[in-house]
């Protein structure tokens, strides 16, 4: 059955290439999200510290309860997965770069 995946990808580079972009790509979004949900849970805390409260929210999940935040990586920990899908995501197009240059 992998045999059949590897034919699939072997036999058109393109497709090698584009799979490896759309992971690096779906990595990249997976950090800008991360980067933004950052910035929005210390905006709060910096607005409600103005208004002299003494909690302040730790996660997405606390600011919004009824969105959905499990995908985004909120710490160090979290933007490991991204980061290694851009790392898998730019040597599998590298790799399709190479077998279109082999066989083309």
């Amino acid at each position: 059955m992998f045999e059949r995946i590897y034919e699939y990808l072997l036999s058109e580079p393109r497709r090698l290439i584009d799979l490896g972009n759309n992971l690096a790509r779906a990595g990249a979004f997976l950090l800008v999200l991360g980067a933004i949900g950052n910035v929005m849970t210390g905006v709060s805390a910096v607005a409600l510290s103005f208004g002299k409260q003494t909690v302040s929210p730790q996660s997405l999940a606390d600011i919004y309860p009824s969105i959905p935040t499990w995908f985004v990586p909120e710490s160090i920990i979290g933007c490991v997965p991204a980061i290694l899908m851009m790392l898998i995501g730019f040597s599998v197009a590298s790799l399709g770069q190479r077998l279109k240059r082999a066989y083309f």
